[in-house]
């Protein structure tokens, strides 16, 4: 604008400049070039008006801005700052998570609520399916009833133990390393043997409202890193066969305290883990023919000896998923096996010598789910190793064989064991799916007590096999909604030749929250 009014004036100068070097110029030439300039000053002057006015309404819609800004952070982009860096806006997170207002962190709870209602036709082994409580059929060794087996009869249970409750956590960081953490508990707390203790704690059927709450699953994960209580790495999860049961055909997988890491290089992915051990054992104790049994099972340390372990259980497992869904998971296991022998013993043996017993285990685990149809799969597996029962349920208990009273040498070892599943599951439609399968665990058992001579009747000797065959029908009405009918057959037979047998008939209905 200052540039034109100094050009427009510079013309009047000039033309003015050529009538007096020449001339006087004319009166009404004059006049006629004042009104010209008059008339370009009114222009100029209206030119300046409609600058300013533009330019307060620029300045208005910035103002508008900043406070469109101020009330929602995410509704408009922010322009670059002085120092080059742009605002972060609010993160996105998956569907289901609850943002926490002013941080960069949110929460998801999610859960299920399960009725199961069993029918034993047999013995029964309790809330969940479990072949090492199945009771064997004892033969009667006293003077009014000789050699006549035991006899079980039918059993009934209902509970919703299985019902369980997770607290999800996810913190986005600027790194772009992601903190997840997520709890998950149900009410298996204290695990009864259907109505063996029906004034005991954890939810017999005289005691139903005292469900207690068990940990399930606590864990922190960053990166490739994970570090709490959860699923073994031991196992291939996918491979499991769906089950209404909580163990399923496979007697569900262990958890530990645990840390991991995982480096995944595509579909393959590679974990090492350090995990708690327990030197989980059966102990041979001779004792007065009506008092109590010689061979015991001890998942945990009741019995007074005390688990020693020097390392952590070592686990290496490579894992390859497939781009339509299928799953081949292998593991290795090493183990240090050690016990403290605190237990004073009352008879013909020596008292406890406080000594430490040790041994090494390892174990090799082999698994797979192959997608065959739609979403039908075959399941299948193998794991097999020394002294491994603390990562095989049903075999929790059976990693060794501690016998005080035996040499020096030969008191304690480790106990070989193979389980090998397979299984079917057929996907109908997205309403009904249908499983079946079979899975066998062998424990190499019978040379460690072919030596005793039992004398109790309810005394069966060392477990040597457990057998388990699944059915199953599962129909979902609606999303998370589904309803179960399963039917089991088990086995358990004993290195003394007793047999234990169940058949058992369960109905599930759950929802997923």
């Amino acid at each position: 604008m200052n540039k034109s009014i100094a050009l427009l004036l510079m013309l009047g100068i000039s033309s003015t400049s050529l009538w007096t070097a020449d001339a006087p110029a004319p009166k009404n030439e004059v006049e006629a070039l004042q009104k010209q300039i008059e008339t370009l000053q009114k222009q100029l002057e209206s030119i300046a008006r409609q600058v300013k006015e533009q330019s307060n309404q620029v300045k208005e819609i910035k103002s508008e801005n900043k406070q469109i800004k101020a009330n929602h952070p995410a509704a408009i982009a922010v322009p670059a700052a002085t120092n080059g860096e742009q605002n972060k806006e609010a993160p996105v997170f998956d569907k289901g998570y609850i943002a926490i207002p002013g941080t960069t962190a949110a929460v998801k709870i999610s859960g299920m609520v399960k009725l199961d209602m069993i029918r034993d036709a047999k013995a029964h082994t309790g809330e969940q399916t479990n072949v090492s409580r199945m009771p064997y059929a004892l033969q009667m060794r006293n003077t009014s009833l000789q050699n006549v087996p035991t006899k079980w009869k039918e059993h009934f249970y209902l509970h919703a133990k299985q019902s369980r409750f997770r607290i999800d956590s996810l913190v986005k960081n600027k790194s772009g390393n992601d903190v997840k953490t997520f709890v998950e508990a149900d009410f298996f707390g204290a695990p009864q043997w259907g109505d063996a203790f029906p004034n005991g704690p954890g939810g017999s059927t005289q005691t139903s409202n005292t469900y207690t709450l068990r940990l399930r699953h606590a864990v922190i994960a960053y990166g490739g890193l994970e570090a709490g209580h959860t699923t073994s790495t031991f196992q291939t999860t996918e491979s499991q066969l769906p089950s209404v049961d909580l163990n399923g055909l496979t007697d569900g997988y262990g958890r530990h305290a645990l840390i991991r890491y995982t480096q995944k290089l595509g579909n393959f992915a590679v974990t090492a883990a350090a995990e708690h051990g327990r030197a989980d054992y059966a102990t041979y104790t001779p004792a007065p023919a009506t008092t109590a049994a010689q061979y015991i099972y001890n998942n945990q340390d009741s019995s007074g000896n005390l688990s020693k372990p020097a390392r952590p259980d070592l686990i290496l497992r490579m894992k390859y998923n497939f781009d339509n869904g299928s799953v081949v998971g292998l593991s290795f296991l090493n183990r240090d096996l050690q016990l403290k022998y605190n237990t004073k013993v009352t008879g013909s043996t020596t008292e406890a010598d406080g000594k430490n017993y040790s041994t090494n285990a390892w174990g090799m685990n082999l698994a797979a789910k192959i997608m065959t149809f739609g979403k039908s799969f075959l399941t299948t597996g193998v794991t097999t190793g020394q002294g491994i029962g603390w990562y095989i349920l049903e075999g929790q208990g059976r990693s060794s064989l501690f016998d005080p009273s035996a040499a020096e040498g030969q008191r304690y070892k480790s106990i070989a064991m193979t389980m090998f599943w397979a299984g079917y599951s057929h996907v109908w439609n997205q309403q009904w799916q249908t499983n079946f399968g079979a899975a066998r665990l062998d424990f190499r058992t019978q040379k460690l007590s072919n030596s005793r001579k039992v004398t109790q009747w309810f005394e069966p000797g060392l477990d040597k096999t457990f057998n388990k065959y699944l059915v199953n029908t599962m129909y979902s009405p609606e999303e998370n909604l589904q309803f179960g009918l399963e039917y089991y057959v088990l086995q358990r037979k004993s290195t003394l030749g007793y047999r234990g047998l169940g058949q058992r008939l369960q109905f599930g209905a759950s929802y997923k929250f």
